[in-house]
């Protein structure tokens, strides 16, 4: 299974790596894409993980960072 969802204010590469290191505790990132303009990121994963874990994940991943990480409304996509 794969998941694909946008992850809001995680438009760099900083973002990105932080993000990356807060979902591998969830499931394997299959990929993340940036997007600077939109300040987001595309993240793929593989493997099973509710959108609630993910949640939890960004948000922990948040503290410290001056961002709050969370998955875009309507962007979950399950496959």
């Amino acid at each position: 299974m794969e998941v694909t969802f946008v992850v809001e204010q995680a438009g760099c590469e900083s973002c990105a790596t932080r993000v990356r290191a807060a979902l591998e505790d969830v499931a394997a990132v299959a990929s993340i894409e940036i997007d600077e303009a939109a300040d987001a990121a595309v993240v793929r994963l593989s493997g099973t993980a509710s959108e609630d874990a993910v949640g939890e994940a960004l948000a922990a991943a948040s503290h410290g960072s001056g961002h709050a990480y969370r998955v875009r409304p309507g962007s979950w996509q399950a496959a």
